[in-house]
């Protein structure tokens, strides 16, 4: 199953300070969620302006909102992840579950772009949002607009699945073994 995702985040350097997070399901499911845990001192007067007022105040621990995701998620055993320019919203997601090395079994370790797909059929102009801007769930129902018109453009593209793992096999690699040592033959791909 797809899931077209956005966050709202503060980013400083080192960190990324996740606000909220939405997500569309294939199937029509909405998950959205807001963090209680905001550093609002380190926001920009940009993100007071334009990212606060549109909170529905309702918080919840990103402890919370990691398990509300994997909720959302466990049934599908191979989500594929969906985002425009998804890079900080792939960290703060990831974040939500510790870290690539510890993220649910059955999630790809990459999140799909909308934009880089756009760049290979030629960057054509995507449908313009209407409504809300820079909110989470609103932004990841753009996504999925903007991945449907893309996919009717070019319906196999569409279907790409984000597989593997950085380091195939290393999860096979005997304790003993320390950084640098080879894989076994069969651990490579």
């Amino acid at each position: 199953m797809k899931y077209w995702i956005d966050t709202e985040f503060i980013a400083k350097p080192f960190t990324i300070d996740l606000v909220s997070i939405g997500l569309v399901a294939e199937d029509g499911r909405e998950f959205y969620a807001e963090s209680s845990e905001v550093d609002w001192s380190k926001a920009s007067p940009w993100m007071l302006e334009n990212i606060r007022p549109q909170l529905e105040g309702k918080g919840m621990s990103l402890e919370e909102m990691s398990y509300a995701l994997r909720v959302f998620t466990d049934h599908d055993e191979h989500p594929v992840f969906w985002g425009y320019f998804p890079a900080y919203d792939w960290v703060a997601f990831v974040g939500l579950f510790g870290g690539l090395e510890v993220l649910p079994f059955h999630y790809p370790q990459l999140c799909l772009d909308i934009k880089q797909w756009a760049i290979e059929l030629g960057d054509p102009e995507l449908p313009h949002q209407k409504g809300n801007r820079h909110h989470a769930l609103a932004d990841a129902r753009w996504t999925r607009e903007a991945w449907t018109f893309l996919a009717n453009l070019h319906p196999e593209g569409g279907e790409r699945r984000a597989v593997g793992h950085k380091n195939p096999g290393q999860s096979d690699a005997r304790p003993e073994q320390g950084p640098g040592v080879p894989l076994p033959e069969q651990g490579r791909q």
